[in-house]
């Protein structure tokens, strides 16, 4: 048979098998146990697919997010459709919008096409419920996602999380359901990954895309940014097929000069070096290492051999153990880390190494060109390629843009246990999220990492603010859920608005003239959540 597919990259200005049926949440699981009752339900959903997609032909709809981890989603379901002759089209959003729904539904009731949600969906599966399957008897869909679904206030709800998956398990698939937390263990490419495994056991060589998504939602939050829980295991399949080399390193860029890579390190603050890459160079050279290649440039972590690092290493050590007031394990624990290396990729290369892969893949997605993003993660090294080189130097510009233009203004605004600011002309949505997540999880003294962060933006040719929350593991490990909190703000503001996502990282769009309300109303949710009550 003849195969096509192709990418509808639309970014909108607004954005049987009898299983085991088990109780969502099993904690004494062993992480295998899990993940193997997660594959029971992917056969089964596995099945109901190819049934249909052998009856209908019209392509497979595949909707998608635009960061890193959605891209990889995306660029794993459409390998393993091709490689089915299955065809397929992708559609990258901003966000799953009721707006968005509506014309996916319209779209799908007169061509019947297979539908496939990757890493959202899960957020906004009532809407799909209500609108789709209940009104028109269409349930020839599929949810992988990794969020915490619609209604369901934190992943200790157990109750509430079981009538969900005994409501929803013939069409989503989402790792609450079996305990595992979708913030931590399993990323939205990790799920699709399970899927593409199901379907084909060839698809093993796509476990590295899976692991590209889970370093791109930042779930390597083990000892030396190791992995934990499912995506342990998955990791394990990327390895055992020989695509990725796991090695300790120095935690540092590998294709910066290392003397900025020093400076602008966010996991290891050095006083007098952070900052300061001329110092930083000079520290460098003082330790007798020949820091500059014969062309004159800085010598990136990749071009050190292991006697260099060795030297490095020492010099940081005994450095930081003086400045830091800390002991030399704690320092060696926060220098030596995982690095996660595509053999495959030329060394050097912004494919080399995950974390640039991923970096290189959320540039693409956020701005407007994500059918090159899917197209690198789905093989092409051409032409394409060469173009996103360009988009990340253009991206990593912006970036720097938008955080020296908050510092230079004094931007950042406090409530009692919030605080936030608004990207006016300078910061559009496509990147507020990043910029939010820079300045609560990176290194700077702009914001308080002890409160909340809520990045505005105002979206163009509409009345409302994209938001986007982030808050430090240091307050969601003391109870702050900014998922929970920005449902709670919406339902206390009478705002009938989809939103949620992660603990530590949420985001939602309100009505310009809701914004003051919606913002003290999550002052209000946030101080609750730490165990402050205030009373209206």
């Amino acid at each position: 048979m003849s195969i096509y597919y192709y990418f509808d990259i639309l970014i909108y200005d607004i954005f049987n098998f009898e299983f085991i049926v088990i109780s969502p949440i099993k904690k004494m699981d062993s992480d295998k146990a899990r993940l193997n009752k997660l594959y029971l339900a992917l056969e089964e959903v596995k099945d109901r697919f190819l049934s249909y997609t052998s009856r209908n032909k019209s392509p497979v709809r595949i909707y998608t997010h635009l960061d890193a981890d959605g891209l990889s989603s995306g660029a794993i379901l459409g390998k393993a459709l091709y490689r089915e002759e299955i065809p397929f089209q992708i559609t990258v959003l901003r966000q799953l919008e009721r707006l968005e729904i509506a014309k996916i539904i319209e779209g799908v009731t007169q061509n019947k096409n297979f539908l496939i949600f990757s890493d959202f969906g899960s957020g906004q599966y009532l809407e799909l419920q209500k609108n789709l399957i209940s009104k028109y008897d269409f349930n020839a869909l599929i949810i992988l996602d990794h969020h915490i679904p619609q209604q369901v206030s934190n992943k200790e709800d157990t109750k509430k999380i079981e009538e969900i998956y005994e409501e929803t398990k013939k069409w989503q698939v989402n790792p609450y359901f079996w305990g595992i937390d979708g913030s931590l263990e399993i990323s939205g490419a990790g799920m699709c990954y399970c899927f593409a495994k199901c379907l084909n056991k060839a698809n093993l060589d796509l476990a590295h895309l899976a692991i590209t998504g889970a370093i791109g939602d930042i779930q390597n939050k083990g000892r030396g940014k190791s992995f934990q829980g499912v995506n342990k295991l998955i990791l394990k399949d990327a390895t055992n097929s020989g695509q990725i080399e796991v090695m300790d390193d120095l935690n540092y860029s590998a294709i910066k000069p290392l003397n900025e890579a020093i400076a602008y390190s966010s996991d290891l603050i050095l006083p007098g070096l952070s900052n300061d890459i001329n110092k930083s160079l000079i520290f460098l050279k003082t330790r007798g290492i020949l820091m500059e290649n014969p062309d004159g440039r800085v010598k990136t972590l990749n071009e050190l051999n292991q006697d260099e690092k060795k030297i490095v290493s020492s010099a940081i050590i005994e450095y930081a153990s003086l400045k830091l007031d800390l002991e030399p394990i704690k320092i060696i624990q926060k220098l030596i880390v995982n690095r996660y290396l595509l053999k495959k990729e030329l060394k050097g290369s912004d494919l080399h190494d995950i974390a640039d892969f991923s970096n290189l893949l959320n540039a693409c997605g956020r701005t407007q060109n994500s059918s090159i993003g899917i197209s690198i993660a789905m093989g092409d090294r051409k032409d394409l390629y060469q173009k996103s080189k360009q988009i990340i130097t253009n991206y990593r510009k912006s970036l720097v843009k938008s955080l020296s233009w908050i510092k230079d203004n004094d931007l950042i605004k406090q409530k009692e246990w919030i605080q936030y600011f608004y990207g006016e002309e300078v910061i559009p949505e496509s990147i507020i999220g990043t910029v939010t997540s820079m300045l609560i999880f990176g290194k700077n003294n702009i914001v308080d990492k002890s409160r909340p962060l809520f990045g505005l933006a105002k979206r163009n040719n509409e009345e409302v603010y994209k938001v986007s929350g982030r808050a430090h593991e240091k307050i969601v490990s003391k109870g702050v859920n900014l998922s929970r909190a920005i449902r709670e703000a919406c339902q206390r503001s009478n705002l009938d608005i989809l939103g949620g996502g992660h603990p530590p990282a949420a985001g939602t769009k309100i009505p310009v003239d809701k914004i003051d309300l919606f913002l003290e109303n999550c002052n209000i949710v946030v101080g609750n959540q730490i165990n402050v009550p205030r009373i209206d």
